[in-house]
């Protein structure tokens, strides 16, 4: 070993902005003087210092250099570990050594606020004042800041866009709130309230940064200024009293515009006070009197043109005015029309709705669902109707049109009551049996039953354990019927079909063709012997 590196210590703390000194101690253990190298590896070049990077050596001797090290104060000199190397390289050998040390990178704080705009203004108009609070991370870690906003006389009330914040190192956030007067007054002067907004570390309370701005009160009206107001407004209202008022019909209405025949309308006048007024209506008078504003209702009897006229005397001048209105005899409506009435599905489950899908003509005013006693909206298509009871049921559509004629349609909903007792399984053993065998094995499983029956197409029935099996001797073609009954008295049923197949005898040795038997039924003794061997459903 021609020499060795050693650095003290390996673990190297740094404040940043400023300078740390760091020893590097190379011992030369030849014979003979050497000259060596010194660089630093692995952090960033403008936080080191190597004062002399080349330096001689004696035989045996321990030589010290110092290195320095002096990171930034800013937000680029992020706060952690930084591992470097330390590289000695012998200038006469070449050989090079290298020593591993960290630089422990503190952090430090440092953040700000700004407020803008600097001041804002509230008034009987203007509620609230958006400001923005501008945070500015000038340290090296993050920081969560939640923000606050105060002032002396807890006059404003502030809301946040967001009261946490995040900002990293060298990062600027920018977070709206509004500052409203907590009070309002209508009438009072002008105030200026100062307040700040003060943003706080949530993990560490004691990095912390405010800023100021001001709410300026601008009042709708001041009190000398009300009092001016109301000073003037008396004055006109008395002049205003004390003018003389000329004769005017001020309003003159009937409504409806366009009534039909046998409509009651609603004659509405008004004129200036102290006037003799006489409203008319064709040859009928409604009113002849001192009544300068009022109503009256009025019934059009016919169709045509009515003239309602009004007029108006006061001290020697007189007004008129007249007002035509046409009266229509009401249009006669259009017959009822059920356009298309059906339901969906036609057999329902008692308890369960089936969906009623109608068309109602635009002439219907009004429709009604029998015996549910439903009233229809002539608007919709479909609505969903509750089952209540089993068997067949009729319901009926009754439509009216606004002159009471009325048309119906009628559809019909098989309701049936589900039983409680299930058929899991019953199947013959062969759907097709040949007549030398003449039987078959039914099985089956009833869950739920208090009683189960097995008949036959032959008519004859008998009750049957829940689940068993039983041979059935067959003459033709049978269907089996299993019926399982339920507590209620329930039932629910299957069916399944035997068909009872001709024996294909072999053919003959010699190449005749099979003589096939008759099919059952038929005249012969063989076939009616077997039909009376079969037995049947006991």
């Amino acid at each position: 070993m021609s020499f060795t590196v050693q650095v003290t210590p390996d673990l190297i703390p740094l404040e940043p902005g400023a300078t740390t000194p760091v020893s590097v101690v190379v011992v030369n253990r030849t014979d003979e003087a050497d000259r060596y190298e010194l660089e630093i590896e692995g952090v960033d070049p403008e936080w080191t210092a190597v004062p002399v990077p080349v330096f001689g050596s004696e035989p045996g001797e321990s030589h010290v250099e110092r290195v320095f090290f002096k990171p930034s104060r800013s937000s680029e000199s992020l706060a952690g570990n930084y591992p470097f190397v330390v590289r000695v390289r012998s200038l006469i050998s070449g050989e090079a050594k290298t020593v591993q040390a960290v630089l422990e990178v503190k952090p430090f704080n440092h953040v700000t606020m700004e407020i803008t705009p600097k001041k804002g203004s509230y008034s009987a108009w203007r509620k609230h004042n958006v400001f923005s609070a501008v945070l500015m991370n000038l340290g090296n870690t993050e920081h969560t800041m939640r923000l606050v906003g105060t002032d002396p006389e807890d006059s404003c009330a502030y809301e946040f866009e967001s009261e946490q914040v995040t900002v990293g190192p060298g990062q600027q956030r920018e977070v709206e709130f509004v500052a409203s007067p907590t009070s309002k007054p209508f009438f009072a002067g002008g105030k200026l309230i100062g307040f700040s907004v003060t943003a706080r570390g949530v993990d560490k309370p004691s990095v912390a940064t405010s800023a100021q701005a001001q709410l300026e009160h601008r009042p709708f009206i001041t009190p000398s200024g009300l009092i001016l107001s109301l000073i003037v407004a008396v004055i006109i209202f008395l002049w205003f009293l004390m003018r003389p008022q000329p004769l005017q019909i001020t309003s003159f209405s009937v409504n409806p515009p366009m009534p039909l025949t046998g409509q009651e309308v609603k004659v509405t006048w008004a004129t200036s006070p102290s006037t003799h007024v006489k409203v008319t209506a064709g040859a009928d008078v409604l009113t002849d009197g001192n009544e300068s504003a009022g109503s009256y209702p009025y019934t059009v009897s016919a169709a045509g043109t009515i003239s309602f006229r009004i007029y108006a005397n006061k001290d020697g001048q007189e007004k008129t005015q007249e007002i035509r209105v046409t009266v229509k005899d009401p249009p006669t409506a259009l017959d009822p029309e059920i356009l298309a009435l059906s339901a969906k599905p036609t057999k329902v489950k008692l308890g369960s709705t089936f969906e009623l899908d109608y068309s109602l003509g635009s002439s219907v005013t009004k429709a009604i669902l029998e015996p549910v006693n439903l009233v229809i909206d002539p608007s919709l298509s479909r609505i969903d109707i509750l089952t209540t009871k089993v068997g067949d049921q009729e319901y009926t559509l009754a439509a009216t049109n606004k002159d009471g004629k009325t048309i119906t349609k009628s559809i019909k909903v098989n309701v049936y009551e589900e039983s409680d007792a299930t058929i899991i399984a019953f199947s013959p053993s062969n759907v097709s049996v040949p007549m030398s065998v003449a039987k078959v094995t039914l099985s089956w499983q009833v869950n739920g039953a208090v009683r189960v029956e097995l008949s036959s197409s032959t008519g004859a029935t008998q009750q049957v354990d829940p689940s068993t099996s039983m041979d059935i001797p067959l003459t033709a073609k049978t269907t089996f019927t299993l019926t399982a009954y339920d507590s209620k008295g329930r039932k629910t049923s299957q069916s399944r079909v035997v068909n009872v197949v001709q024996d294909i005898p072999p053919p003959d040795p010699a190449g005749a063709p099979p003589i096939i038997p008759p099919t059952s039924g038929t005249t012969g003794g063989a076939t009616t012997g077997g039909a009376t061997t079969g037995g049947g459903i006991r």
